[in-house]
């Protein structure tokens, strides 16, 4: 009978009886649920959002062929407090930052504006992914299809924004040039590392890579790079080495004079060769910062070089140290078109 009078109490909802002398209190059972991101291992906590770039990026294209097949590649994000690099921040996400990537950049109806020297000069049509590296070093890049002004489908280099996103002019001014550049620029290459004083055992011949541009105030200018006992491109020198490379106006009264010098003397690891791609104004303020193609013993790399305060010097790097452990894909001043 106790038994049934505790039953029936607590179909009645009574909180409490008295059985044997002893109250009981009736209540409803309390299930309590442990915190999901605790209950669950390191691996399986909830993950934040991907870092994706908010800004506008630019990319470089290279013509491979007389046919138009070229491939492209990101060289920064433009974002609010200046160039940012692109491409994953955590090595454990890199394949998920990827495919994030190639699905917002790289869909078959994408398609990017071509320009040279600040001018539109033609179109790239996104094909499909060439993805190379892994984790903090990958290479996000595609294979596609140019289409150039007929008057301009000599070139094979240029810089590229999504389209819509970048205007230029409407014509190409072509750089002057002179056939006496080339030995020119060695001359400014070897005053250049004995003025400096760096040392190496310079024996400074033919430029690897040699441009003829619209900078400065002259006539004319120019871009060379040197490169001593390796190749303009990624891979480790069988030992010592160096590269040299410079970027030169004209004065009438004077000649040739040096607006900017890199030179350096490395072994095996210590690689860093560079080359010119182009000058475009990122920040929209008339000055144009120069883009320059970093070469190392085992990744490639882009450079941002301005004016600050009358003086030449590099502002920005893509460049990651860790990289450099990394199998190089070889690239040369050749395959990267003129």
């Amino acid at each position: 009978m106790a038994a049934l009078a505790i039953a029936v109490a607590v179909l009645a909802g009574c909180d409490n009886v008295e059985w044997g002398g002893v109250r009981v209190d009736v209540r409803e059972p309390v299930y309590e649920r442990a915190d999901t991101a605790d209950a669950l291992p390191d691996s399986l906590e909830r993950l934040e959002p991907l870092e994706m770039p908010t800004g506008p990026l630019l990319f470089h294209v290279r013509r491979l062929d007389t046919i138009g097949h070229a491939t492209i590649e990101p060289v920064l994000e433009l974002a609010a407090g200046g160039p940012r690099e692109v491409g994953p921040e955590r090595a454990e996400r890199a394949e998920e930052y990827t495919a994030a990537f190639l699905e917002r950049y790289y869909g078959s109806d994408h398609l990017y504006a071509l320009f040279r020297d600040g001018a539109r000069v033609g179109t790239f049509f996104v094909g499909e992914a060439n993805v190379a590296g892994s984790g903090l070093c990958v290479v996000l890049g595609a294979e596609g299809h140019v289409e150039l002004r007929p008057p301009l489908d000599t070139l094979s280099e240029f810089v590229a924004w999504h389209h819509g996103t970048r205007f230029g002019g409407d014509s190409l001014t072509v750089p002057a040039t002179r056939r006496d550049m080339a030995s020119l620029s060695q001359i400014l290459a070897r005053r250049g590392v004995q003025e400096g004083d760096v040392p190496g055992a310079w024996r400074i011949r033919a430029p690897a890579d040699l441009r003829a541009l619209n900078v400065g105030t002259g006539d004319y200018g120019l871009a060379a790079t040197f490169v001593v006992g390796d190749s303009l491109g990624s891979g480790s020198p069988p030992d010592s080495a160096g590269s040299v490379f410079l970027v030169a106006d004209y004065a009438p009264a004077s000649g040739f004079f040096t607006l900017f010098f890199d030179a350096d003397w490395y072994g095996p690891g210590g690689k860093r060769a560079l080359r010119w791609i182009d000058a475009l104004d990122l920040l929209g303020d008339q000055r144009p910062e120069w883009l320059l193609r970093g070469y190392g013993d085992a990744s490639n790399w882009y450079e941002l070089v301005a004016s600050r305060d009358t003086t030449w010097g590099v502002v920005w790097t893509s460049r990651r140290p860790v990289c450099e452990a990394q199998a190089p894909e070889v690239e040369t001043a050749a395959d990267a078109g003129r």
